[in-house]
């Protein structure tokens, strides 16, 4: 048996585990904050599924066909996306909504890769019944 192999493969396994111990988890208490302040001005996330002053309710985002939100006018960029709001495209969208879907009329832009995934992770405690 060739020890040097197996060490190596061993010590691979263990930086590997320490990495993926070491990633950051999304929080959903942390991206309260974030969509306190980039988003709550615009949309809300209440159960009455009112809307916001500029933006869509967002309760049930994730998963949510994008455009389709009833009692709300979209952009025709979104309506004919044909985009499913998964944790991806989110995360697409808030990095830069216009290069995500261009002709959008929400012009946004999280640098933040921790702010955009806590903000997801927020967003998803928010379920249509």
């Amino acid at each position: 048996m060739n020890y040097r192999v197996i060490s190596g493969a061993v010590l691979v396994g263990a930086v590997s585990l320490a990495i993926v111990q070491a990633a950051p988890q999304a929080d959903p208490s942390a991206g309260q904050g974030v969509f306190s302040q980039k988003c709550a001005s615009c949309h809300t996330v209440t159960p009455d599924l009112a809307h916001g002053l500029l933006g869509p309710n967002l309760v049930g985002v994730v998963g949510r066909t994008a455009g389709t939100m009833s009692g709300w006018d979209f952009s025709a960029a979104l309506k004919e996306s044909k985009v499913t709001w998964t944790e991806e495209n989110l995360n697409k969208w808030l990095t830069d909504s216009t290069a995500f879907a261009p002709g959008t009329q929400m012009e946004l832009k999280v640098p933040s890769r921790i702010e955009r995934e806590d903000v997801i992770a927020y967003l998803k405690t928010f379920k249509t019944k």
